[in-house]
Protein backbone atom coordinates (compact mmCIF):
# COMPACT_ATOMS: atom_id res chain seq x y z
CA UNK A 1 0.00 0.00 0.00
CA UNK A 2 2.81 2.46 0.75
CA UNK A 3 4.44 1.62 -2.95
CA UNK A 4 1.05 2.82 -4.58
CA UNK A 5 0.96 6.27 -2.33
CA UNK A 6 4.92 6.97 -2.88
CA UNK A 7 3.85 6.45 -6.65
CA UNK A 8 0.77 8.39 -6.86
CA UNK A 9 2.41 11.47 -4.60
CA UNK A 10 5.55 10.88 -7.35
CA UNK A 11 3.13 11.37 -10.16
CA UNK A 12 1.02 14.59 -8.78
CA UNK A 13 4.61 16.43 -8.31
CA UNK A 14 6.32 15.53 -11.68
CA UNK A 15 3.00 16.88 -13.25
CA UNK A 16 3.31 19.83 -10.94
CA UNK A 17 6.64 20.75 -12.38
CA UNK A 18 5.69 19.93 -15.59
CA UNK A 19 2.90 21.77 -15.77
CA UNK A 20 4.87 25.23 -14.33
CA UNK A 21 7.30 24.60 -17.20
CA UNK A 22 5.02 24.17 -19.46
CA UNK A 23 3.12 27.47 -18.29
CA UNK A 24 6.59 29.33 -18.40
CA UNK A 25 7.86 28.38 -21.80
CA UNK A 26 4.17 29.64 -22.95
CA UNK A 27 4.32 32.94 -21.36
CA UNK A 28 7.60 33.95 -22.04
CA UNK A 29 7.61 32.53 -26.00
CA UNK A 30 4.89 35.33 -26.15
CA UNK A 31 7.00 37.66 -24.85
CA UNK A 32 9.60 36.67 -27.52
CA UNK A 33 7.63 38.43 -30.21
CA UNK A 34 8.26 41.63 -29.20
CA UNK A 35 4.58 42.36 -29.03
CA UNK A 36 1.56 41.81 -26.37
CA UNK A 37 -0.37 38.75 -28.34
CA UNK A 38 -3.99 39.13 -28.95
CA UNK A 39 -5.58 36.67 -27.21
CA UNK A 40 -9.18 37.66 -27.51
CA UNK A 41 -11.45 39.70 -30.28
CA UNK A 42 -12.90 40.24 -33.78
CA UNK A 43 -12.12 42.74 -36.23
CA UNK A 44 -14.55 45.43 -36.40
CA UNK A 45 -15.54 48.49 -38.16
CA UNK A 46 -17.77 51.69 -38.01
CA UNK A 47 -20.27 52.03 -40.61
CA UNK A 48 -22.58 55.30 -41.58
CA UNK A 49 -25.43 54.89 -44.54
CA UNK A 50 -27.27 58.62 -44.76
CA UNK A 51 -29.45 59.38 -47.57
CA UNK A 52 -32.65 61.39 -48.62
CA UNK A 53 -36.02 60.23 -49.22
CA UNK A 54 -38.45 62.13 -52.14
CA UNK A 55 -41.61 61.43 -54.31
CA UNK A 56 -40.16 61.32 -57.42
CA UNK A 57 -43.08 63.00 -58.97
CA UNK A 58 -43.43 66.09 -56.42
CA UNK A 59 -39.81 65.87 -55.74
CA UNK A 60 -41.08 66.46 -51.78
CA UNK A 61 -39.70 65.01 -48.66
CA UNK A 62 -41.39 62.06 -47.62
CA UNK A 63 -41.33 61.99 -43.78
CA UNK A 64 -41.37 58.88 -41.73
CA UNK A 65 -40.05 56.86 -44.48
CA UNK A 66 -39.29 52.84 -43.18
CA UNK A 67 -35.64 52.30 -43.97
CA UNK A 68 -34.17 49.15 -43.28
CA UNK A 69 -30.89 48.12 -43.30
CA UNK A 70 -29.61 44.34 -43.87
CA UNK A 71 -26.56 42.94 -43.40
CA UNK A 72 -25.10 40.54 -46.21
CA UNK A 73 -23.44 37.43 -45.65
CA UNK A 74 -19.96 37.71 -46.57
CA UNK A 75 -19.84 36.42 -50.05
CA UNK A 76 -23.32 35.66 -50.59
CA UNK A 77 -26.25 37.48 -52.01
CA UNK A 78 -28.50 36.19 -48.67
CA UNK A 79 -28.77 38.49 -46.00
CA UNK A 80 -28.14 37.50 -41.89
CA UNK A 81 -31.26 36.41 -40.22
CA UNK A 82 -34.11 39.08 -39.72
CA UNK A 83 -33.28 39.89 -36.08
CA UNK A 84 -30.28 40.92 -37.44
CA UNK A 85 -31.70 43.95 -39.60
CA UNK A 86 -32.12 47.57 -38.11
CA UNK A 87 -34.70 49.98 -39.03
CA UNK A 88 -35.05 53.95 -38.87
CA UNK A 89 -37.25 56.61 -40.17
CA UNK A 90 -36.73 59.71 -41.83
CA UNK A 91 -37.07 63.04 -40.44
CA UNK A 92 -38.96 66.24 -41.36
CA UNK A 93 -36.98 66.73 -44.33
CA UNK A 94 -36.55 63.18 -45.50
CA UNK A 95 -33.34 62.77 -44.31
CA UNK A 96 -32.53 58.93 -43.12
CA UNK A 97 -28.65 58.42 -40.89
CA UNK A 98 -27.77 55.14 -40.45
CA UNK A 99 -24.63 54.52 -37.95
CA UNK A 100 -23.26 51.14 -36.23
CA UNK A 101 -20.02 49.90 -34.98
CA UNK A 102 -19.92 45.75 -35.80
CA UNK A 103 -17.89 42.95 -37.14
CA UNK A 104 -16.65 43.84 -40.62
CA UNK A 105 -19.22 43.47 -43.10
CA UNK A 106 -18.87 44.21 -46.92
CA UNK A 107 -22.07 44.73 -47.98
CA UNK A 108 -25.60 46.10 -46.94
CA UNK A 109 -29.14 46.02 -48.59
CA UNK A 110 -30.93 49.11 -47.66
CA UNK A 111 -34.58 48.80 -48.63
CA UNK A 112 -36.68 51.76 -48.38
CA UNK A 113 -40.63 51.82 -47.39
CA UNK A 114 -43.66 54.13 -48.10
CA UNK A 115 -45.45 53.55 -44.79
CA UNK A 116 -48.81 54.73 -46.12
CA UNK A 117 -48.60 52.58 -49.13
CA UNK A 118 -49.06 54.83 -52.13
CA UNK A 119 -45.35 54.91 -53.32
CA UNK A 120 -43.26 51.49 -54.16
CA UNK A 121 -40.66 50.64 -52.05
CA UNK A 122 -37.41 50.51 -53.27
CA UNK A 123 -33.90 48.54 -52.51
CA UNK A 124 -30.26 49.33 -52.95
CA UNK A 125 -26.73 46.87 -52.54
CA UNK A 126 -23.40 48.83 -51.14
CA UNK A 127 -20.56 47.59 -50.90
CA UNK A 128 -18.37 49.14 -47.83
CA UNK A 129 -14.35 49.29 -47.08
CA UNK A 130 -13.39 50.20 -44.13
CA UNK A 131 -10.17 52.14 -44.22
CA UNK A 132 -7.97 53.69 -41.31
CA UNK A 133 -8.16 51.22 -39.07
CA UNK A 134 -5.38 49.42 -36.98
CA UNK A 135 -5.53 46.35 -35.51
CA UNK A 136 -8.73 44.99 -34.59
CA UNK A 137 -10.22 47.85 -35.63
CA UNK A 138 -10.63 48.01 -39.25
CA UNK A 139 -11.86 51.53 -39.79
CA UNK A 140 -14.62 53.39 -40.55
CA UNK A 141 -16.77 53.79 -44.45
CA UNK A 142 -19.62 56.01 -45.02
CA UNK A 143 -21.88 55.74 -47.84
CA UNK A 144 -25.06 57.78 -49.55
CA UNK A 145 -28.21 56.65 -50.66
CA UNK A 146 -30.89 58.72 -51.88
CA UNK A 147 -34.19 57.06 -52.96
CA UNK A 148 -36.92 58.82 -55.35
CA UNK A 149 -39.93 56.38 -54.87
CA UNK A 150 -42.73 56.66 -57.37
CA UNK A 151 -46.78 55.67 -57.19
CA UNK A 152 -47.52 52.47 -56.80
CA UNK A 153 -49.04 50.91 -60.32
CA UNK A 154 -53.08 50.18 -59.97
Amino acid sequence: MKKTTHKVSLLKACNGLLSGALALLGYTSCDSLGETPDEYGTPYAKYEIKGKVTDRDTKAAIEGARIIVKPMQWKSDETFPPQAFDTLQTDKDGNYLYQNEMTVIDRFRVVCEDPSGALKADSATIKMDPQGGEGWYQGSDSQEVDFELKKQEP
